[in-house]
């Protein structure tokens, strides 16, 4: 690979593609909604293929320090056989977002390419390099540590500079505030016993004995923690005894319950009046069309409507201002409104817009305006689909935000009013054509998952773990979360890996919760 191919993330792991998407009083696999779904329809196909492909430096390493470079497609004949002919032109800036024509000392430099091929396709892509065969390599996923290279921010933000100046956005959008400082205090999080949390007192015996049993059975270590009316009743890690080094406060990979932590970065985009829900994305990313058959709204990438397959994308999304250029490459394929397909892409560009609304790289966002204020100190991120690691606490406190409607503490994120428009909704009641008829909202969907005893020994037939309103999002790695309004419950599971038996063993224990709650609602 080419350092400049270097400079992209690697490739996403498609760990979605294998599950199955079941009814809502089913089962429910790790991520409700994700599903196979093969690419039937050659243009599709090809456009697929077409937009994971690099721009390398001609040659594979920049030699000559006097002169930029020629920027060319990894696969460049088959680039032309899928879109046509496409001279790009090429566009130079170093460090101080000054335009140049020849290298002026002022690495390192971002290449703005742009061109209209001879089938019609737009093309805009960005790449940044440096002289002397050094290309500038994208931060991946955060180590078990938490701890992050803040100088990719500072890269991205530089593309994310030359992009505003090129569109001419600069001052069109308000400053972006912090979350407020208000008067009264929503719950926090704080250890407590049983009692005063409403729990039975034997049940985080019973908590522990199933935690337990989950590790002797999948050897996963994992950090399990349960709140109820704020307070703790158990945090607690579960790792081999003399080999392991699993703490409470070990950071592990969150997967896709990173779509509910940058949702709620949206929401406060939302709350201050950025955006709306139902605005076309083309409001926000000008190449995106308003109207017409092939316009979709932020609702529909939230609900996975936008009818983007889940193999778009090269795991490249984050650190290419223009990714969003991706998508409107895939324009001509897109069916918004007739299927609900799960995928990144979609929570790409949400990312792609508050970049641009902001001139911020959308990690730094999701460290400034979400995990520090909410105290979330040990999480951190490398993309806006699934690439979050937390501590079990740290994703307590996400989910006692949310059970707080966008509250926690005396700081407030976003308003009771934005945050009912996150919950979820049947698609079809925007959509009425929509397959399948699920529930979804931003970054969040139900968890109706039924009670292995349900319909035995006078069980309901209809009895779920937990209420029949908690939600959050799946995860693919194990990783939990879910937040029972009902109950005023949160729980997190922080995990690496599902491990064996995953599902029965997770309803041990979220059965374990289940019983343990004194006053249970349905």
């Amino acid at each position: 690979m080419s350092p400049l191919s270097m400079f992209f993330c690697t490739r996403f792991t498609r760990l979605f593609a294998g599950l199955t998407l079941l009814a809502a009083m089913a089962t429910p696999p790790v991520c409700p909604g994700a599903q196979k779904s093969e690419v039937t329809d050659p243009l599709e196909k090809n456009l697929l293929e077409f937009v994971a492909y690099d721009l390398q430096v001609d040659g594979g390493t920049w030699n000559d320090p006097s002169n930029f470079p020629a920027i060319v497609w990894e696969k460049p004949e088959r680039v032309k056989e899928i879109i046509g002919s496409c001279p790009l032109k090429t566009r130079w800036f170093d460090k101080d977002l000054a335009e140049v024509s020849k290298p002026d000392g002022k690495a390192p430099y971002v290449a703005y390419l742009e061109g209209k091929s001879e089938k019609g396709y737009l093309i805009k892509r960005m790449a940044t390099v440096s002289p002397g065969g050094k290309a500038i390599t994208a931060f991946p996923r955060p180590p078990a540590d938490g701890s992050f290279d803040e100088n990719q921010w500072v890269l991205d933000e530089q593309q994310i500079a030359i992009k505003r100046k090129l569109l001419g956005v600069e001052k069109k959008f308000p400053v972006f505030k912090a979350p407020q400082t208000v008067q009264g205090n929503a719950t926090v999080l704080r250890p407590g016993t049983p009692a005063e949390a409403g729990f039975k007192p034997e049940s985080t015996a019973a908590m522990r004995t199933a935690c337990r049993e989950w590790y002797a059975d999948a050897q996963e270590p994992f950090v399990a923690l349960v709140a109820r009316h704020g307070i703790i009743v158990f945090n607690e890690a579960f790792d081999d005894p003399s080999t392991g080094t699993t703490t409470i406060n070990t950071p592990m990979h969150m997967a896709s319950i990173t779509k509910t932590m940058s949702a709620s970065l949206f929401a406060e985009f939302m709350d201050q009046g950025f955006v709306g829900l139902d605005d076309p994305v083309g409001n926000i990313l000008p190449d995106f069309p308003l109207d017409g058959a092939g316009a979709f709204t932020w609702r529909s990438t939230f609900m996975h409507l936008a009818g983007i397959h889940i193999k778009a994308g090269s795991g490249r999304e984050v650190h290419n201002a223009y990714s969003d250029n991706f998508v409107v490459n895939l324009l001509p394929c897109l069916q918004v409104g007739k299927e609900h397909k799960y995928n990144n892409m979609d929570t790409e560009l949400t990312g792609k817009a508050m970049e641009l609304m902001t001139g911020k790289c959308v990690l730094r966002l999701m460290n400034d305006y979400l995990f520090m204020p909410l105290g979330m100190s040990n999480s951190r991120s490398s993309d806006v689909c699934h690439g979050s690691m937390a501590t079990a606490l740290d994703a307590a406190k996400l989910g006692q935000m949310l059970l707080n409607q966008g509250a926690y503490g005396n700081t407030r994120f976003f308003s009771p009013e934005t945050f009912k428009k996150m919950l979820p909704v049947r698609v079809r009641t925007y959509w009425p054509e929509a397959t399948p008829d699920i529930p979804w909202g931003m970054g969040l969907t139900f968890f109706n998952e039924r009670d292995p005893q349900a319909g035995k020994d006078g069980v309901p037939a209809n009895k779920t773990l937990l209420s029949r309103k908690t939600f959050c999002h799946g995860a693919a790695s194990g990783a939990v979360l879910r937040v029972d309004p009902e109950n005023d419950v949160v729980v997190t599971v922080v995990r690496s890996k599902q491990g064996l038996n995953y599902t029965p063993n997770l309803y041990k224990f979220l059965k374990a919760i289940d019983e343990g709650l004194v006053d249970r609602k349905p």
